[in-house]
């Protein structure tokens, strides 16, 4: 009898991966040793509603005559600097209405402040929704109780260093005509004002060099019943103030006072409560060496923090009484960190409670805490894409210190020339667990995107606008770059199953995507003998079903309301590695993933 040989059939394994691409891109790891659902090869993808897919599109909201040189937002109205003049848009219905004319075309900054927007450029205009004007500075009482020949005075407040006019207040006593300023040297020929008992009096003469008012007829006698206002300019003091480019609003517990830093001498500068006209010639400090000016503010918790290229200062507010019962508001300073700081200035943002900045040195890092003792209280965050010698990524980018942050939908992003590289904060929120930085970064889902040019941004009623040149460009959940096909692509982790010392033969892939959105995907299989990967010929279409999306270029007879798994046979035999590329470039077509699994078997070990 002759003996029957019994065959069994091949067993295979399966690896599957739940969330392709959601551990983001991945350039800082080698290919095969990366996270199963990071990638290190992936462009214009990103989660989006819960499910890994193309990103954002772009469309044009509005195109104007020339460039936009500054954008902000003002109850519920965007304002404009172009060319010469700054506009009010009303972005709900479309139209625009001039608010100012006789800017420089340089631009300027917008800033928020007490219930109005401020725009400091050449000049300093303030809005209030009824009327657009050049701020008219704050004439302080330098003095009060002056005696008429001036040896005598009790000083109440500070120079204002953003204008020329000043105030002294006497008391008449009823013979002096000639009453002498606290200056000498006045602005020559300018308008000088006097009030007597309240009323404006004009029969008086001015010397200049002398500080001096002589009046026709001596004022009558009172107790501070004679006030004069004369102008004194000061270039140094007012260029002090309008050269800042960077604000921030600090008061401690509110945001009572402006502060303005940036004007390339290491020192900030703050307003009166509430009055971004008045300047004290005393509210300033000077943050650590004057060789590296402030970049930028941030406000975490209570406390304001102050940036320079390579230190990080937190500033805190405290209000102190003398012996006499005077009190004041005062700012203490105390270094935060002095290895890490900012000199990519809009990039700072305040992000999942955080503060988070970038620097061209370190890529973009977060303050965890503003213990002012603790030595780890800023971690890098951006390890993942900020590539190196083996492949560029963040750190390589030409002008990086001109890079504009956007923080938008769970994602902070960092835009640069004509890309973004997005944090997805939300789906991978940063572990207050910095025993190990660098494991922590490593499990942060950067995404990288191209085709965007972000000269600066609003966000408005939950929409972001962003500006490029002449447009004024808005994110879209479209499939499309104003028309043009978006090109997105990913790539696994080059997998070798946990098993490298043995040869695989890739049976099947089967890839669940989503179906309520059209999509085609193309595939290429990538083994370390064919890098550069072979085509699987039968593409993954998914048709459109939703008349309110109908369009004849994405139309067929088959439909999926949920998600379908489709199956394809690789038969890919005897590698150590194994990855595939996805790659959509299709107007209108998306490349969305839910599950991806692997069937496969081990062959033999590598001899």
């Amino acid at each position: 009898m002759i003996e029957q040989k019994t065959y069994s059939p091949p067993s295979y394994k399966t690896l599957s991966i739940p969330s392709p691409g959601s551990g983001g891109l991945n350039i800082q790891d080698l290919e095969y040793q990366l996270s199963e659902n990071q990638s290190p090869y992936m462009k214009n993808m990103m989660m989006k509603n819960g499910v890994f897919g193309k990103r954002y599109g772009q469309a044009i909201k509005k195109t104007f005559d020339s460039n936009i040189l500054a954008i902000g937002k003002y109850m519920g109205n965007i304002i404009l600097h172009i060319n010469d003049k700054l506009i009010k848009y009303d972005v709900e219905n479309d139209k625009t209405e001039d608010l100012y004319t006789g800017l420089k075309a340089e631009k300027g900054m917008f800033i928020n402040f007490n219930r109005m927007i401020y725009y400091l450029a050449d000049k300093y205009i303030q809005y209030d929704n009824k009327e657009c004007k050049e701020v008219e500075p704050y004439a302080p009482d330098i003095c009060i109780n002056r005696k008429p020949d001036g040896t005598y005075s009790d000083l109440i407040e500070d120079y204002n260093r953003l204008g020329s006019a000043f105030k002294n207040t006497f008391h008449g006593d009823g013979s002096s005509k000639e009453y002498h300023l606290t200056d000498k040297d006045l602005d020559k020929d300018s308008k000088v004002t006097c009030e007597v008992d309240g009323k404006e009096v004009t029969a008086f003469t001015v010397d200049y060099a002398a500080g001096k008012i002589t009046f026709t007829t001596a004022p009558s006698k009172g107790t501070n019943n004679v006030v004069i206002t004369a102008r004194k300019t000061d270039q140094t003091y007012i260029d002090s103030i309008m050269k800042n480019k960077y604000w921030c609003s600090y008061g401690g517990q509110n945001n009572s006072r402006l502060f303005l830093a940036g004007a390339g001498n290491a020192i900030y500068y703050y307003s009166d409560v509430f009055d971004a006209t008045y300047f004290p010639e005393l509210n300033y400090a000077t943050m650590g060496n004057g060789e590296e000016d402030i970049t930028g503010f941030g406000i975490q918790y209570d406390t304001m923090v102050v940036f320079k290229p390579t230190e990080i200062y937190a500033v805190n507010y405290y209000f102190q009484t003398d012996e006499d019962g005077f009190s004041e508001a005062l700012f203490s300073s105390a270094i935060l960190s002095s290895g890490f700081g900012c000199d990519i200035s809009r990039s700072i943002s305040y992000v999942d409670n955080k503060l988070i900045w970038a620097s061209t040195e370190f890529g973009v890092c977060l303050l965890v805490q503003t213990v002012i003792k603790d030595e780890r209280n800023v971690q890098k965050i951006s390890r993942n894409i900020n590539g190196g010698t083996r492949q560029s990524g963040l750190l390589q980018e030409d002008n990086l210190e001109n890079a504009i942050a956007i923080n938008y939908d769970g994602k902070y992003m960092l835009c640069v020339n004509d890309h973004v590289y997005a944090w997805d904060y939300q789906l991978t929120p940063y572990s207050t667990d910095t025993s190990r930085p660098d494991q922590t970064a490593k499990g942060l889902a950067w995404f990288y995107w191209d085709s965007f040019v972000v000269k600066d941004y609003i966000n408005l009623s939950q929409e972001i606008l962003y500006v490029n040149d002449n447009n004024l460009n808005t994110l879209t959940n479209s499939l499309d770059d104003f028309g043009e096909p978006i090109d997105a692509y990913y790539q696994t982790p080059m997998f070798d199953f946990n098993a490298p010392d043995q040869l695989k033969t890739i049976k099947r892939m089967y890839v669940q995507v989503r179906g309520d959105k059209p999509s085609l995907t193309r595939i290429k299989y990538i083994t370390e003998e064919n890098p550069t990967g072979e085509d699987e010929l039968e593409n993954i279409i998914i048709y459109s079903r939703l008349w309110d999306e109908f369009q004849w270029h994405t139309w067929g007879w088959q439909f999926v309301k949920y998600a379908l798994t489709f199956s394809r046979k690789c038969s890919i035999k005897k590698v150590q590695l194994f990855g595939i590329l996805f790659r959509n470039n299709e107007v209108d077509k998306d490349m969305s993933f839910s599950n991806l699994e692997l069937l496969y078997q081990l062959v033999k070990a590598v001899k």
